[in-house]
């Protein structure tokens, strides 16, 4: 249907062409030139002054037209409810994009297989697509090949008809009044300017046109002036249509550029946590090194102390004895003071080399986490078994890294993976979250598994979310993607606590 449109149209068009190079080889008169509804150029000459006899062929057609749905029993309110609803139910069903599946706006076809689509969902297909092609026909295509539907305010207007009876029918058809009374008068005449001088570019009156003494616009192509204007104001629309597509770009760069500010904005947040974590964790090993040390020096400080009291008092009694002696027992008991004296000297003092503890303490920090965001696009062409994957990235070690998205549509869900592409391998701490809109909807699951480079178990989480969830809880984007934020570190192989999480199906490259 979309072709026999097009080459109505198109058949149309070469008549009036046809019927306008006739007109000026064959010249018209001064009374079709203020024939009001003619369409037809001509050239103005002394000598052909004859009436032209007929109406260019298109007209015919567009009048055959208007007069088949004004008949009664065929179109119009002639026709019956349900078979006016029944064609309603046609044309809406022909004339649906087949990308968003809405009603279209601004169609253009395919040159090719002629199926329409709307500027904008064709635009943003053939810009973020996999592959440069027609979603119908699969060819190669473009977007200066797309070819606009000039007819469709036709369809448009014919389905306003149908929807309220076919009552307005006539007035919707009907050829506007003639503004002859608004226009502009011409300053050497004083007439309406109703004709456009081609030759000149200029808009003229009757008299200018077939003044045959002053020559100005001898052998001069004539067109009617509402004709003029009219292909010059749908020339113009087209002009400011293309303006309002390339603004329609800017609008949806603008959107793209303010949503990876957001997205960054929400990187820095997590880095920003990760940061607060990583600097109580060092907090908290510089006051945890400095007790260590401490409760250790303070374990050789007691003990010291402990002999220096027992020396005390060692002391003390034996001075006592002395005082409180005569100087017969204090000679006698000479021997036993010298010995006891000797035995407490005899416990060598511990050189400080071996107590001393250096003093000094580490920032001791954990292995920071690698953080991302890696958007899915066009999720929703998406076939069965379909596999995407991120641009790779690094982590704190030097390793490359990318993930693997992948949707089952058969077993509804959407798994997602994480894929070591060089370096050695290693145990991974894992973190993998679906952004929504609402934060307490985020969808957040972590794994640690040993990685290396060949196909193994537990790579990812096969069961990330289901396709239902995606969909009916609106985590897709309004540009048809899903952001997902990764949060990878190296982690040490007994801390397992989650890799009950991973995937235990074997995982290998499509």
């Amino acid at each position: 249907m979309h072709r026999s449109f097009a080459s109505s149209s198109l058949d149309m068009t070469t008549s009036a062409s046809g019927a306008r190079r006739e007109s000026r080889r064959s010249g018209t008169s001064t009374s079709s030139l203020s024939a009001a509804g003619s369409s037809t150029s001509f050239v103005a000459t002394p000598a052909h002054t004859e009436t032209a006899s007929s109406s260019p062929p298109w007209s015919v057609a567009c009048a055959c037209r208007r007069k088949k749905f004004s008949q009664p029993g065929k179109g119009g309110s002639g026709r019956s409810p349900d078979s006016r609803r029944q064609l309603m139910t046609s044309i809406n069903d022909i004339f649906k994009c087949t990308i968003c599946f809405g009603a279209l706006n601004d169609p253009h076809l395919c040159p090719r297989c002629s199926k329409m689509y709307c500027y904008g969902c064709i635009d943003e297909w053939l810009e973020t697509g996999a592959s440069q092609c027609c979603p119908n026909c699969k060819l190669g295509l473009r977007m200066d090949q797309l070819v606009k539907v000039r007819w469709f305010d036709d369809i448009e207007k014919l389905q306003r008809n149908l929807d309220t009876g076919g009552d307005r029918v006539d007035s919707n058809t009907r050829q506007p009044e003639d503004p002859e009374a608004e226009q502009d008068l011409c300053t050497r005449h004083g007439k309406p300017l109703n004709f456009f001088c081609s030759s000149c570019n200029e808009c003229v009156c009757e008299a200018c046109a077939t003044d045959a003494d002053d020559g100005r616009h001898r052998d001069h192509t004539f067109k009617t002036l509402h004709v003029t204007y009219e292909h010059h104001v749908a020339e113009m629309n087209g002009e400011l249509e293309k303006v309002e597509h390339y603004r329609d770009k800017l609008e949806a760069l603008v959107d793209k550029i303010d949503r990876n500010i957001e997205l960054i904005g929400r990187v820095k947040e997590v880095k920003m946590n990760e940061l607060e974590e990583l600097m109580e964790a060092a907090i908290h090993s510089l006051a945890q090194q400095e007790k260590d040390k401490m409760t250790k020096l303070k374990a050789h400080r007691d003990f010291i102390v402990g002999e220096m009291y027992f020396i005390d008092n060692q002391v003390t009694r034996l001075r006592c004895e002395m005082a409180t002696r005569s100087r017969s027992q204090v000679i006698q008991m000479k021997p036993k003071m010298v010995d006891s004296c000797n035995t407490i000297r005899s416990v060598p003092i511990r050189d400080f080399k071996h107590i001393r503890v250096p003093a000094s303490l580490k920032i001791e920090l954990p292995v920071i986490y690698e953080t991302g965001i890696f958007v899915v696009q066009n999720f929703s062409t998406f076939d069965d078994n379909k596999v995407v994957y991120s641009s790779e990235f690094s982590d704190c070690l030097g390793r490359s890294w990318r993930i693997m998205a992948w949707c089952v549509i058969s077993e509804d869900h959407f798994g997602i993976y994480l894929e070591l592409m060089k370096g050695l391998p290693c145990w991974m701490e894992c973190t993998f979250q679906l952004i929504h809109d609402d934060p307490a909807k985020t969808i957040s699951k972590t794994i640690r598994e040993y990685f290396d480079r060949t196909p193994q178990k537990g790579w990812g989480l096969r069961d990330f979310v289901t396709l239902s969830t995606i969909v009916d809880d609106h985590y897709l984007r309004d540009n048809d993607s899903l952001e997902l934020l990764y949060h990878i570190r190296p982690c040490h192989g007994g801390d397992v606590s989650h890799a009950s999480e991973g995937d235990l199906s074997l995982i290998s490259e499509d």
